[in-house]
């Protein structure tokens, strides 16, 4: 079913002035996204707006009818609302829970106090092959100057393609908005830097 989840945050007021507070929630967490709410959520909404639906009437998929059909009459369809509510409180509860401990934790993330240094290695980039292709190409660069033995061509090539194929999808994700700005979580980089203070 393909939902509006723009238009939830109409149907949440409508919900809410129905005594069903907790539905309601949910429905305007959900309606802060444009294209699907967030997890656990994308899931319990959907059912929670189908039951709702049965019971006071509308299309489950245009939440905007629902909410009409509430503020038609919003005494008559109150106690359905609660019903509806009642019968999916645990799993909304749940998903605004976990839904509220993931934006707790991107904010911390995001928040985090990493040294300059970590963020450099860690940059977005898988650091095992993209450290190792650095070293290689510099390496490279620099046997052909200084007359070094040369990496085999063939495990150079290797290399070089997996690093530039790495990079190139590196470039595809922040293109589509899906890169994190730093992969490393904040227990790591904090045990790193303090592995690294005298």
């Amino acid at each position: 079913m393909n939902i509006d989840f723009s238009s939830l945050g109409t149907l949440a007021s409508a919900v809410e002035q129905a005594g069903a507070p907790i539905l309601g929630a949910a429905l305007r967490a959900g309606s802060t996204v444009s294209s699907a709410a967030p997890f656990p959520l994308n899931l319990v909404l959907p059912v929670a707006l189908n039951s709702l639906a049965s019971a006071v009437g509308g299309d489950a998929a245009n939440p905007a009818s629902v909410a009409d059909r509430i503020n038609a009459d919003p005494n008559a369809v109150a106690a359905k609302i609660q019903a509806v509510e009642a019968l999916h409180r645990d799993n909304l509860k749940n998903a605004l829970e976990m839904a509220k401990l993931q934006t707790d934790q991107i904010g911390s993330y995001l928040t985090a106090d990493i040294p300059v240094w970590v963020k450099f290695y860690f940059g977005g980039w898988r650091p095992t092959m993209g450290w190792v292709g650095s070293v290689v190409v510099i390496y490279q660069a620099l046997g052909v100057m200084l007359a070094w033995p040369l990496v085999p061509g063939d495990m150079f090539n290797v290399i070089l393609a997996t690093w530039t194929s790495l990079a190139g999808l590196r470039t595809v994700e922040k293109w589509k908005g899906a890169a994190s700005p730093l992969p490393v979580v904040r227990a790591q980089s904090t045990r790193m830097a303090s592995r690294a203070a005298p």
